[in-house]
């Protein structure tokens, strides 16, 4: 075993002192912080971190609609009627998507619409 010491020094170039500078700007910051509690650290050009984007939509399920001739045309009638009435396109799917959530949400939708499938009053 060598008694040598080693004889090499490294020199920092004042590092140290340079990221002490820096310290100050994230005094406000604390580990429990959330990211959108809007004190995150700011960076250099004095602007904070973007909001985080919200998760994209979920893929809608596809699904085939057979209709009988007089159904098919008060679809398209009602596609029409809207039209007019919104002043733009209204594609079928997005009347049949706005009818899922009336009877999701609307007790008296769903109970028409319960008495309309309803075998025992319908014959």
């Amino acid at each position: 075993m060598s008694t040598k010491k080693d004889s090499f020094t490294v020199d920092t170039g004042n590092v140290s002192a340079l990221l002490t500078g820096l310290s100050d700007r994230f005094t406000g910051e604390t580990t429990d912080q959330r990211p959108d509690d809007d004190t995150t650290a700011q960076r250099h050009d004095g602007t904070t971190a973007a909001a985080p984007q919200a998760p994209a939509p979920a893929k809608p399920s596809k699904y085939t609609l057979l209709l009988d001739q007089d159904d098919a045309l008060t679809l398209d009638q009602l596609a029409l009627a809207l039209r007019r009435r919104t002043g733009r396109a209204v594609d079928k799917s997005e009347i049949l998507r706005a009818l899922i959530r009336l009877a999701d949400q609307d007790d008296h939708v769903t109970d028409t619409v319960a008495q309309a499938l309803d075998r025992r009053t319908n014959t």
